[in-house]
């Protein structure tokens, strides 16, 4: 492994981890392709893995739309399924009821990455811990609720909620602001370089990227964070500071970030 240099001895301690949901804590390949083979069952209609793709790549550009105020969320789903229905060849007028479906079965799915639960309880001992997501209010919180997350978080900020959706840095600021921290004391854990590693870059944020696919590489988009590929390397990175071992932590006693040594996965 190789090493970034050390930030300088003047950075505030880390008080605050914010994190992403989606593809962050959430295994949302399962829960997606669950919900999408289930809303479709239920029209008779089935879900090859020729339809999930072409369901993913049409749900990618609907977002991206949304990510830069071209739709809003209230349109967001049933135009997605708009455009499944008329891929399938089939009546794009049911895209609303098969939204609806749909929204109804992954808004039940929670289906976690390896590993999250249990470090997110190691966390929440030592930090304030807010999720920050692009994803649809309801949903976002119905799974949360669903996978027995939500004790852990003390703010959860949604696109839809507040009215920014990342790369914007306004929906940072949000959270920042909730949970009373600036933004060099926190930390931003998400898996997209582009929209989150944006969205913390703009905002002052430390961003950590979730590099789940092992690519090997540091990418400069990152913002001269860090990378790790599983959540426990979350806790493994802030774990030689001193612990409270109590949900009411003294969160000044965080670690600095000056004395992590950002760690380049090879």
């Amino acid at each position: 492994m190789a090493s970034s240099p050390t930030a300088p001895s003047s950075r505030p301690s880390v008080r605050a981890l914010l994190f992403d949901a989606d593809h962050t804590l959430f295994d949302t390949s399962k829960a997606e392709r669950c919900a999408l083979r289930a809303a479709l069952r239920a029209r008779a209609l089935r879900c090859p893995p020729s339809t999930l793709d072409a369901y993913r790549a049409i749900n990618a550009e609907v977002w991206a739309l949304y990510s830069r105020g071209g739709i809003d969320a209230r349109s967001l789903s049933r135009e997605r399924f708009r455009r499944l229905l008329s891929h399938l060849e089939e009546d794009a007028e049911g895209g609303g009821a098969l939204s609806e479906a749909y929204i109804d079965g992954i808004s039940r799915r929670g289906d976690l990455l390896p590993g999250c639960r249990g470090s997110l309880a190691r966390l929440k001992r030592r930090y304030r811990l807010g999720l920050v997501t692009n994803g649809l209010d309801r949903v976002q919180r119905s799974r949360l609720r669903a996978a027995r997350l939500d004790p852990f978080f003390d703010v959860v900020v949604t696109s839809e909620s507040c009215g920014f959706a990342k790369p914007d840095p306004r929906i940072l600021h949000v959270a920042l602001e909730a949970l009373g921290v600036a933004a060099a004391e926190a930390l931003y854990v998400g898996d997209d370089l582009q929209i989150d590693g944006t969205a913390a870059r703009a905002a002052g944020v430390p961003f950590l990227w979730m590099d789940r696919s092992g690519q090997g590489r540091y990418a400069e988009e990152a913002g001269g964070g860090a990378s790790v590929r599983a959540l426990r390397e979350v806790v493994d990175l802030l774990a030689d500071g001193p612990t409270s071992g109590a949900r009411g932590a003294d969160y000044n006693s965080a670690v600095p970030l000056e004395r992590k040594r950002w760690t380049r996965l090879s």
